[in-house]
């Protein structure tokens, strides 16, 4: 058996996170921040609101969270630079 290691198992050199993904991550804490507290004043003030009022609160707490979600995702993704290279002046001849 081969004492070299698999191609499969090699380290991955993962580039750093640009801004907008660490601007996302922030977004991403601050949304769920904001669904625990939605889910606080839902389940605090659920029975003395109209059922209404009780939806629209369920609804933004809900949106809260997916948007945590899509922007944790966007946040943690080792995303490679896809900038093109400058070609060199003599392929330019």
């Amino acid at each position: 058996m081969s004492k070299e290691t698999p191609a499969h198992h090699l380290p991955v050199a993962h580039p750093p996170k640009r801004l907008w993904q660490k601007i996302s991550s922030i977004i991403a804490k601050g949304s769920f921040g904001l669904a625990a507290i939605g889910a606080v004043v839902t389940i605090i003030y659920g029975n003395d609101v109209e059922a209404d009022i009780k939806a629209a609160l369920g609804a933004t707490t809900f949106f809260c969270v997916a948007v945590g979600v899509v922007c944790q995702a966007m946040g943690s993704t080792s995303i490679p630079n896809l900038k093109p290279t400058p070609k060199e002046l003599d392929d330019k001849k």
